[in-house]
């Protein structure tokens, strides 16, 4: 019968009656007569119907027949397809939306201690100083990064005593060539830029400050020289 055809084809477009009563301009519960077969649709109903969806008009009044004709079918798939696009965007967006906000989290961030800007002294340990930094200036882990308060003007200009610094660690020497580094020295840490002579097997750690002169390192003569890992960020109270 024809309400039965008219909900076999509500079901598989899978609308609400609210949803197809929108497009036909009645109300939900007309629909539900309709399918229902308490009341007959009239035939510029069963038209709308026909060129809204696509629906093939002599199977919907016959039962005869394919359900929609051959470019209805098309027309559909490309609704629904539509639907499908838009649905996507919407995810991405929201997981678009979820990275910026993991991007902007806040991190707490405590300064282990100073780093010398001169001779390299040894670190004098944990401070109640916590700083706030978000992901999204750091690019990585909060665990991959040390936060050291810098002690000493051989960095300046560039850098000032009591600056805090955001250190990324690393122990690769050759990638770290001619940047900022932290140095540790038989135990005691220094900032420097970092310069190897190949020939020579030397160390040069050498100031920003032309009051300071380069620290000339022979690895042989030390028994613990490693790089805990470059400058990431500087951060300055105004």
């Amino acid at each position: 019968m024809l309400g039965y055809r008219l909900k076999a084809l509500r079901k598989h477009l899978k609308l609400s009656q609210a949803e197809i009563g929108g497009v036909l301009n009645v109300n939900a519960s007309a629909i539900s007569q309709m399918e229902s077969n308490r009341i007959r649709p009239s035939l510029d109903t069963l038209g709308a119907l026909a060129r809204e969806y696509g629906v093939n008009l002599h199977w919907l009044i016959t039962g005869d027949g394919n359900m929609f004709t051959a470019d209805g079918e098309e027309n559909t798939e490309r609704r629904l397809q539509k639907i499908r696009t838009f649905i996507n965007q919407e995810l991405l967006s929201l997981v678009r939306t979820k990275s910026e906000s993991e991007a902007m989290k806040a991190y707490e961030m405590h300064v282990g201690g100073e780093i010398a800007a001169g001779p390299p002294v040894e670190s004098a340990g944990p401070t109640m100083d916590v700083v706030t930094v978000n992901r999204a200036m750091l690019g990585g882990k909060i665990e991959d990064f040390y936060v050291l308060r810098v002690n000493g003007r051989s960095m300046e200009p560039q850098i000032y005593h009591n600056d805090l610094v955001i250190i990324r660690k690393s122990h690769d020497w050759n990638r770290h060539k001619g940047s900022i580094c932290a140095v540790r020295i038989d135990g005691e840490i220094t900032l420097k830029r970092l310069t190897m002579d190949d020939k020579s097997k030397m160390i040069v750690l050498l100031s920003v400050n032309e009051e300071y002169s380069p620290i000339l390192v022979n690895p042989r003569e030390h028994q613990d020289i490693s790089l805990i890992g470059n400058l990431k960020m500087i951060l300055r109270k105004l």
